[in-house]
């Protein structure tokens, strides 16, 4: 799911969304004389940056939650507080666990994902992973997931820094796995890089900051002052960009024979024109020919899609004199369908400032001279 400026594409193949469920464990090193029980530390992640800017635009309640004793760093990454695990200082190996809990959620685009517990280990050889649990739930509750401790990331390790005994690791490179990547429900392939991480282990427990003493109440103002003060605040606003972002990559259309009509649903997929110049854009799809693993195909004028629009609600007040409006493209019937580049939705220049969602309900017409078989196309659209 990415998402980039000017022309934007996103493309949804017409099959089953499949999300890995294979968990792998990863075994710590051996038990060595110099193995410290962890009693303190912290593990710093974001996930991803551009997952965090995607869902935090979204309509949860909040976006982005953290529990459990995990917290948000300043730069929109999260904190999670070691709770058990070893580490060798001297080998450079660690198996350390951490607690919290982050839940990303996106009512919107149907899905909640909630990552727990995450757990280092280091091999001392230059490999580790990083394993968490995780829970998804998609689709209106039809797709649900649950992973625990599964390897969420590969981990290129680097000798820890050692102060009075502790270690730490820092900005070592991640790269998603296919049980991360199915756990996320494929808003990104298997290989891509990760957030850095940042972690670090102590035999002892952070000490808790001294409580300090209460301060002396102040004296009253004498009469005769001013009762109310004003400040002037002021704040720059900079253009961003039009960008395109779908809540799934694939689509699973219902079985059908020849002469009947498979069905199905296009994932939703957000326009947000955050330019600040009100000009206007267009969302259009096309397909290309469905092909069956024999060889067979079925021409691509035969896909129809009935689309739908609708803003997207953010819960601010407008900008003084703005109307975010979209209108979803005509339907278009199967036999003369998306062989030819059709319009999902559009804004008008006057009316595109801000988010909407656009959708399509899809009908596959299928031939009668059609021969059985399992076909796949892929539908691109492009934003302009």
């Amino acid at each position: 799911m990415g998402t980039s400026h000017g022309s934007h594409r996103a493309a949804l193949l017409a099959g089953a969304l499949a999300l890995g469920v294979a968990t792998s464990l990863i075994a710590a090193a051996p038990a060595m004389a110099a193995e410290v029980k962890v009693g303190g530390g912290s593990l710093d992640w974001g996930f991803k940056a551009s997952f965090r800017a995607y869902v935090g635009t979204g309509n949860g309640t909040p976006p982005i939650a953290v529990k459990d004793g995990a917290t948000r760093n300043a730069d929109g990454t999260f904190d999670f507080p070691a709770t058990g695990g070893t580490y060798d200082a001297a080998a450079g190996t660690a198996k350390v666990t951490y607690g919290g809990t982050v839940v990303f959620s996106y009512p919107l685009h149907m899905f909640e994902i909630t990552l727990a517990n995450p757990t280092l280990v280091v091999d001392g050889d230059g490999t580790g992973a990083l394993l968490a649990d995780v829970d998804l739930v998609a689709n209106g509750g039809s797709t649900e997931q649950h992973l625990d401790q599964a390897e969420i990331a590969t981990v290129v390790t680097t000798a820890p820094a050692v102060t009075d005994g502790a270690v730490s690791f820092s900005n070592l490179a991640g790269t998603l796995t296919s049980s991360g990547a199915g756990a996320f429900a494929g808003f990104y392939s298997a290989g891509s890089a990760l957030d850095p991480i940042t972690a670090s282990a102590s035999a002892t427990a952070t000490e808790p900051e001294e409580p300090q003493e209460p301060e002396e109440p102040q004296e009253p103002e004498q009469p005769g002052g001013s009762s109310s003060a004003a400040q002037k605040i002021t704040a720059a606003v900079s253009g961003g960009a039009l960008t395109l972002t779908s809540a799934g990559s694939a689509v699973a259309l219902s079985a059908a024979t020849p002469g009947q009509t498979a069905t199905g649903n296009l994932n939703a997929v957000t326009v947000s024109d955050l330019r600040g110049t009100n000009s206007g854009w267009d969302l259009v799809g096309q397909v290309t020919d469905f092909a069956s693993t024999g060889g067979a195909t079925i021409p691509a004028a035969n896909l129809g899609w009935t689309p739908t629009a609708a803003v997207a609600g953010t819960g601010l007040v407008a900008a003084n004199g703005v109307t975010n409006a979209v209108a979803p493209g005509s339907p278009v019937a199967p036999g003369t369908g998306l062989g030819a580049s059709r319009t999902l939705c559009k804004a008008d220049t006057g009316s595109s400032l801000g988010s909407s969602t656009c959708g399509a309900a899809l009908s596959l017409g299928i031939p009668e001279s059609s021969a059985a078989g399992e076909y796949s196309a892929v539908l691109t659209l492009t934003l302009a």
